[in-house]
């Protein structure tokens, strides 16, 4: 029961495991596809707003070569209210959005007096730049009136003739942020060379974003996901998530991991609870088996002993005359006696091994001796099927702390194991031999060897190998059984080598003194 609440909760371990791996997965996939998303939405805003600016800037190109004579009239005479009203209709006409427009003359200056603080220091410094340079990079000019970005021409391509300024509101680039937003994303366009600046968001101009620090924080720039530059102006498109975007999610996959895991640990608990309760079953299923051997077992050994000295007194001729006939029906009584009197035996030792209940009864004994004894004791036993015991000692004595009787129990169960499934008329090898730890005595016979469908079953309980194998004498499937423990009780080793066709070779190792 015990090995059966380990291996639940390795399990248990392992679901957890498995649902944090899994978890991180979804987690690091589910970043992943936002960072495409984020990649592509900041790819389309950067193309679309390079688009609309190149677009603007070729409007007001053209504006003023349509309308070079007119803007020409302005800037020649900038307090002329009819000609002033006439050029600002026009670019009503032509750029319905525009917010300001202005010209500056070849020195530089505007032609017509700032226009209530409409084109401001921003503006001029713009300017000042595009006259020199011709190039123009777009950036959004604060004013209180509105937040914008200025589109610039020369009106010839002299660099000393004047330029056309006019200026549109910034909050247009917001619609083209919005289109490619997405859910859980917030797009802008930032001025990354102003201390990451933040020019546009998807409602329009920064000032319409309710804070007071229009420039990033450490902690949104960790938000960011992508980022890309503007062409021909001073931004970059980014796409920053929003905070609860992953955490949300991470709080999901939590959930659904613990969801899965309480139910799994409800399975574990049921589980537990039927294999405890079949346990327990099983348990009183075997002292019931334990309790109806010992009991058969004891109540069957007096009457067999009983009837084992009655045959040897008849057999003997106490009793009368025997003749040929009855002495042979006597004999096969009194070895099925031995028989019973020995699978008893096994029972008890079974019994008593499983209880903890065997006592050993440890001295210092010479495994030599001990092996020698045994040969002796078994040889009757081998003399009724021909076959002979050979020993081969590497050691004339070698010390070990053993149990005699256990320890002659242990070899009587090899070499009779070697006279039943050997070859006939055999030759049984014993070889004792010493290394610096143990003393190994192994015992060879000739026979047909164990099937390799049987090995791994061989000190089993009740085990015996099919066919022809049990030829010569019968078995409980007790003793290698009962080997293995006993062994295994003076902290040593028991195995087997075998090849089919030419015999197996049991060997037990124990400790030396």
């Amino acid at each position: 029961m015990k090995n059966n609440l380990i291996y639940l909760l390795i399990v248990n371990v392992f679901v957890v495991l498995l649902l944090t791996w899994i978890g991180q997965q979804r987690l690091a996939d589910f970043k992943s596809y936002h960072i495409a998303i984020a990649h592509e939405a900041t790819q389309s805003a950067a193309s679309a707003i390079t688009g609309f600016i190149r677009e603007k800037k070729r409007q007001v190109r053209l504006f003023s070569v349509d309308n070079a004579e007119l803007i020409n009239q302005f800037a020649e005479s900038p307090d002329n209210e009819s000609i002033y009203i006439k050029l600002k209709n026009r670019i009503s006409v032509y750029f319905p959005n525009y917010f300001a427009f202005n010209v500056v003359d070849k020195t530089g200056e505007l032609v017509r007096d700032d226009f209530d603080g409409f084109i401001g220091e921003m503006c001029m410094l713009d300017l000042s730049k595009f006259t020199i340079q011709d190039k123009q990079f777009s950036r959004i000019h604060p004013n209180e009136e509105a937040y914008h970005f200025d589109v610039l021409a020369k009106l010839a391509g002299d660099k000393t003739q004047d330029v056309l300024l006019i200026s549109f509101h910034a909050d247009v680039m917001g619609a083209i942020l919005k289109s490619a937003e997405t859910a859980g994303h917030q797009l802008m366009l930032i001025y990354p060379d102003a201390s990451d600046l933040i020019e546009v968001t998807a409602d329009g101009a920064r000032i319409n974003w309710n804070r007071d620090d229009y420039r990033l924080t450490p902690v949104e720039k960790k938000r960011i996901l992508f980022s890309n530059e503007v062409a021909d102006t001073v931004w970059s498109a980014i796409d920053m998530h929003h905070p609860a975007l992953f955490k949300n999610f991470r709080n999901t996959v939590i959930e659904q991991s613990l969801f899965i895991l309480v139910l799994f640990v409800m399975i574990s608990l049921v589980m537990y609870s039927l294999l405890k309760k079949e346990a327990v079953l099983r348990r009183r299923a075997e002292q019931y088996k334990d309790d109806f051997l010992s009991t058969v077992s004891h109540e069957l050994r007096t009457p067999i002993t009983s009837i084992k000295g009655s045959l040897g007194l008849i057999k003997n001729g106490i009793v009368g005359d025997v003749n040929a006939e009855m002495h042979q029906m006597l004999e096969i009584a009194s070895s099925n006696c031995d028989r019973l009197s020995l699978l008893i035996n096994d029972l008890l030792d079974i019994q008593k091994i499983e209880a903890g209940k065997m006592e050993f009864n440890v001295s210092k004994q010479d495994m030599v001796v001990l092996v020698q004894q045994s040969i002796q004791d078994l040889k009757a036993y081998a003399d009724q099927f021909g076959v002979n015991f050979k020993l081969h000692s590497k050691v004339d004595s070698v010390c070990v702390m053993v149990d005699h009787t256990r320890i002659s129990q242990v070899m009587a169960n090899l070499l009779s194991n070697a006279v039943k499934y050997g070859a006939d008329k055999d030759e049984i090898n014993v070889l004792v031999e010493l290394d610096e730890r143990c003393v190994c005595v192994s015992v060879s016979d000739h026979g047909t060897g164990i099937p390799e469908s049987f090995r791994n079953r061989v000190f089993s309980k009740f085990s015996q190998a099919d066919g022809g194998m049990t030829r010569k004498v019968g078995g409980t499937g007790l003793g290698l059984y009962i080997v293995k423990k006993i062994i295994e009780k003076h902290n040593g080793k028991v195995g087997f080598e075998s090849d089919a066709g030419k015999g197996t070779r049991f060997y037990i190792e124990i400790p030396v003194c």
